[in-house]
């Protein structure tokens, strides 16, 4: 069986289609979340590159482009090798705190799941699905629902019209799986489709009688020494599977190790090597012109001897059997499927002869301080764009925190014109949270209205107010508040829907191309690699508001609209409904253009 080139699901687009009808009434649910118990963090050990037989300037190299490349979108990288780190950074405000979505990557975690309960003799791949859920077996049972096996779900061949769209839809995931009939025959044709995984979590919930990450963390967690995660959950308390799953880069790391040691770590031995070599194997070909070339048990192969767990906009982790090297990393671009800038760059680090050739001892070891230099100033959110010697660093240091500083007092100079003011919005709402934070969490578009702006010693504080309804008289108008930093990130909480999630918020300056000035507001959720940007340009009393948001939608809908990513499950069901004229929709809707005024609270009243 072979993939198709436009092959990998968009595991969220029809729920964040669905939030362009913006119901404002939606204030969203609570999330709810699985984490271990008793399972504590343990770092790996560092190692220096001539330790691991890597050469540091191709590493630092490697660093440099994908820091540099826009289309990268970096938020963190994490290279091991053997069982042994090399490094692990985060670029500010990003950090290991705040454990980042990892999309579909998660689903190869569901897999080693199932692997260890056919270990236990829970289950095997021939096994119905129905079997498990006998109460979904009769006369209204679709025919193909009949046929489906364990194998199918982990191979993504059951062919299921069931998509990620019935997590908006329904409260019971499992039912709507199973009175769905499928496109084709199950193990006829491959279609990307996280409910699939979502299966295997709830199949590995009745076979073991506790939970995903329960099941987990004796087996893995707590072995591997990963303890900071988060699952998030159904309405039904089951670990959605194929996505949910907050991890760290360093967990990702272990994952990848573990895989790579066909299920050995720090040389025990947590399962039979034969069920991960099963699992890795490939199940499904794909064509020598993409770059993916094949599918296991919900995981990739990548050219040469290169696997990889994907996860949209940049969540992967890759990693060789052969030279045992794993690279982690996290990222908020725009890609869905594992054809991306930033996988090709880490594949050519990983397939390239030198990269495994430290130079002679001296050099090597000026070239691995350099290295540590280069990840220091990564994890600073320094520009690498230009290169400085080991002399340089500390004068290469002080200058960029020169520049953050100007830039920090220009624009609290700038942010003098909105203190103690209220933006109206005088021509129609904003939407604070991006529409692939809602298309995620349902949280409702939170339509802003009213701004108000007080300036500190180091930030400027606004408060915004949502749209005024009906409700308000009797509730007052609900309201978010947000401290945002001039030279740095102020991290805080905000409510997004039922739950609070972590932001950190920072305002720079910029100018237009008349040179009017703007300031650029960064809100960044940091859990879920979401941002939205929102920029101020000053005409004295008026002020023209513009937003954006990362990763960006019009680009992830493009890909659709041209065959370049697939919807998960019913393809052609939702893009032959998406007409040419939606990018104008787009283009309203997720980068608006509005207008608003400047009031005087001195002389308003709020």
């Amino acid at each position: 069986m072979k993939i198709p080139r436009q092959f990998l699901g968009v595991n969220y687009i029809s729920k964040i289609v669905d939030n362009f009808q913006d119901h404002v009434g939606n204030t969203g649910t609570a999330v709810t979340f699985h984490e271990p118990k008793d399972c504590k963090d343990v770092p790996l050990e560092k190692a220096a590159t001539w330790e691991l037989s890597l050469n540091a300037a191709i590493t630092t190299d490697l660093i440099r482009k994908l820091a540099c490349d826009p289309n990268c979108a970096l938020d963190g990288l994490a290279v091991c090798k053997g069982e042994s780190l090399l490094f692990e950074a985060y670029r500010t405000p990003y950090s290991e705190r705040y454990p980042h979505i990892t999309n579909s990557t998660c689903k190869t975690i569901t897999a080693i799941a199932v692997m260890f309960a056919i270990s236990e003799h829970l289950l095997t791949q021939e096994d119905y699905v129905l079997s498990f859920f006998p109460e979904y077996d009769n006369l209204l049972t679709p025919k193909h629902t009949k046929k489906l096996t364990i194998y199918h779900l982990l191979t993504m061949t059951s062919c299921s019209k069931c998509n990620e769209i019935v997590s908006v839809t329904d409260d019971d995931w499992v039912r709507a799986f199973l009175t769905l009939d499928c496109q084709y025959e199950p193990g006829s044709r491959y279609i990307y489709n996280s409910m699939n995984t979502y299966m295997l979590a709830a199949i590995l919930n009745k076979v073991t009688g506790m939970s995903l990450v329960d099941y987990l963390t004796p087996r893995l967690f707590k072995p591997l020494g990963i303890g900071n995660i988060r699952w998030e959950l159904c309405p039904k308390g089951i670990e959605r599977g194929g996505w949910g799953l907050h991890l760290s880069l360093d967990g990702m790391l272990k994952i990848g190790i573990f895989l790579a040691n066909d299920g050995a770590y720090h040389g025990k031995q947590l399962i039979k090597p034969a069920l991960i070599k099963e699992m890795k194997r490939v199940n499904i070909h794909q064509d020598a012109d993409a770059l993916a070339t094949g599918y296991g048990y919900q995981i990739w192969h990548l050219p040469g001897d290169l696997m990889m767990l994907s996860g949209m906009f940049g969540q992967h982790v890759i990693f060789s059997e052969d030279t045992q090297l794993v690279v982690a990393m996290n990222a908020h671009n725009d890609k869905m499927f594992p054809d991306s800038v930033l996988v090709k760059h880490v594949i050519r680090y990983m397939k390239n002869p030198q990269t495994f050739q430290p130079d002679g001892d001296w050099k090597e070891r000026l070239q691995y301080r350099h290295l540590l230099q280069v990840v220091s100033a990564f994890q600073n959110g320094y520009s690498l764009k230009n290169d400085w010697n080991l002399l340089q660093y500390h004068t290469y240091c002080k200058k960029q925190q020169d520049i953050l500083a100007a830039k920090g007092q220009k624009v609290l100079e700038w942010c003098r014109a909105f203190d103690g003011k209220r933006l109206r919005v005088n021509t129609e709402t904003m939407k604070l949270f991006p529409y692939m934070l809602q298309g995620l969490y349902s949280p409702g578009p939170f339509s802003v209205s009213d701004i108000s702006f007080k300036l500190k010693e180091t930030s400027l504080k606004m408060c915004f107010y949502k749209e005024r309804n009906r409700k308000d008289a009797d509730t007052g108008r609900e309201r978010i508040e947000l401290e945002a930093g001039a030279d740095a990130y102020c991290i805080q909480q905000i409510p997004v829907g039922g739950n609070r999630m972590d932001v950190a918020v920072k305002v720079t300056p910029a100018t237009d191309e008349d040179e009017h000035k703007v300031i650029l507001l960064d809100i960044i959720f940091l859990e879920e690699g979401i941002h939205r940007r929102i920029k101020f340009f000053l005409f004295g009393e008026k002020v023209a508001v513009e937003l954006a948001e990362y990763p960006d939608m019009r680009a992830i809908v493009e890909q659709v609209i041209t065959g370049d990513a697939v919807i998960a499950g019913n393809t052609y069901d939702i893009a032959d409904k998406i007409p040419e004229g939606f990018r104008v929709l787009l283009e309203h809707k997720v980068e608006p253009k509005i207008y608003a005024t400047l009031l005087d609270l001195t002389s308003k009243k709020k």
